[in-house]
């Protein structure tokens, strides 16, 4: 079932032209940038957008204008996941999954703690705040590890369904979605 909606939902997000993609990658940043999760977090932990994700740059660039921490995750085998500061995109190389990755190792990792902002990719968001990522389980992994943070969705309104996402033991919900029609109840 979770494939199926994942693949729906990655078609409907494919379906978005380049051009809406970039506004609506920009509404959504700027609902977030003018957030008080986002003006109190010393730390933002983001992913780096690729093919029709929606676009994280500006987060990123915003966030080092304010001196805060920037961080995006490194990939292992057996669903391992941490995540490393960035000073510029410079810092980034090609890694797992032909995603960009941080340049850093495990020891260069950076663990959230209460009021940081981390900012979670996902093919479809449910109203309970569920999410149907990649089919990796690096996230809930990653959740289950490491808690006492605000998680947020970050993702096209494509990508939200009126209808219960299945869940199982291991599906960690988030705290908020945010699209660019806003924060999603």
């Amino acid at each position: 079932m979770k494939k199926k909606l994942r693949a729906e939902a990655l078609a409907r997000r494919n379906a978005i032209s380049s051009e809406e993609r970039r506004e609506k990658s920009r509404k959504a940043a700027a609902y977030l940038l003018q957030s008080e999760a986002f003006r109190k977090a010393k730390k933002v932990f983001t992913f780096v957008s690729m093919g029709t994700e929606i676009e994280t740059r500006e987060i990123m660039e915003q966030a080092w204008k304010e001196g805060k921490i920037v961080a995006v995750p490194k990939t292992e085998k057996e669903r391992v996941m941490y995540f490393i500061s960035i000073t510029s995109f410079d810092d980034l190389q090609e890694g797992r999954f032909h995603v960009m990755e941080p340049k850093g190792t495990v020891a260069d990792a950076v663990i959230p703690a209460e009021g940081d902002l981390f900012l979670v990719p996902g093919a479809l968001f449910d109203r309970r705040k569920h999410r149907i990522g990649y089919g990796g389980g690096y996230y809930d992994t990653y959740f289950e590890k490491y808690q006492g943070y605000r998680k947020i969705g970050i993702g096209f309104s494509e990508q939200l369904t009126e209808t219960d996402i299945p869940t199982e033991k291991t599906d960690i919900p988030l705290d908020d979605i945010v699209t660019e029609n806003g924060w999603e109840a």
